[in-house]
């Protein structure tokens, strides 16, 4: 297929306010996307609509909504389904970070919403009709954490493993339609992720030590997009840690991806020093 033209088409981006959402917004808009925005800060996407309506004279009309709602998240697929969308880009999501049992079941049950279930609600309220039309896509972003378990973070490796096979399916079932699925799976990048893990050592660990810059992991992503591909995963680096399973028993690429994951000895430390010193005040 040729490189998709963006101008004069309206894309609705999910965590659109900061992150990989912002950047997926400026990056379309630039190419000419009218947009929809969602995201929870009704601020924060104003201010950004207001931005890329000055800069490239595009339409932006602001959706704010809690995706870990489900009644929400049914408020955001009926605008969908009633309004042309001729790309969506499922971005919104968060993760938590430590043992499983260890953290709060009512925001693991979020981030699955978000995640897992907003995605699925969109895609299929968009899909039919770009089906119909014989153009368009979906670009879910996934992540490189997608290939293997994930100890330390179990809920949100699960939920971008989803994201992947979801896409991937709805790749081989959309050939020949004319409409493009991608699966975007960046190693970490340089957003407010960090800060939403909830737990400082998380950084300390060997694979959040560095990060992509957002704009170059949205640049490959509609790069994907333009070409049809499936799967886009961005980096060297990156590629090589997510093709890693092909090659290992998976209790090995477990036993690996917890040690990649943990915090350092340090930082163990340190945050062990904090718990004693609330204990004892």
């Amino acid at each position: 297929m040729p490189p998709f033209d963006h101008a004069g088409t309206r894309s609705l981006v999910t965590g659109a306010s900061s992150g990989l959402g912002a950047e997926f917004a400026r990056q379309l808009a630039a190419r000419g996307s009218n947009l929809v925005l969602v995201a929870r800060s009704a601020d924060r996407l104003e201010a950004l609509a207001d931005d890329l309506r000055a800069r490239h004279r595009v339409t932006v009309t602001t959706l704010p909504a809690d995706l870990s709602l489900a009644d929400e998240v049914s408020r955001v697929a009926a605008f969908t389904a009633a309004t042309e969308i001729h790309v969506l880009v499922n971005n919104a999501g968060f993760g938590t970070y430590g043992n499983f049992a260890d953290l709060d079941p009512s925001r693991e049950h979020a981030e699955v919403m978000v995640n897992a279930v907003a995605a699925v609600d969109l895609a299929h309220a968009v899909l039919p009709a770009m089906l119909a039309r014989g153009s368009g896509g979906i670009i879910t972003v996934a992540s490189a954490i997608a290939f293997q378990p994930s100890p330390h973070q179990a809920v949100y490796g699960a939920t971008k493993a989803f994201a992947l096979a979801f896409s991937e399916a709805l790749w081989a079932e959309s050939r020949g339609s004319g409409v493009r699925i991608v699966a975007l799976c960046p190693g970490p990048v340089a957003t407010g992720y960090f800060a939403g893990l909830g737990d400082e050592a998380a950084t300390s660990s060997i694979i959040y030590r560095s990060a992509a810059d957002p704009a170059d992991v949205v640049r490959a992503g509609l790069r994907g997009f333009d070409h049809d591909a499936m799967t886009v995963i961005p980096g060297a680096r990156t590629r090589f840690l997510a093709e890693g399973h092909r090659f290992l028993p998976r209790t090995v690429m477990a036993r690996m991806a917890g040690k990649m994951l943990a915090p350092s000895p340090a930082a163990r430390r340190h945050g062990q020093q904090a718990g004693n010193h609330r204990t004892r005040t």
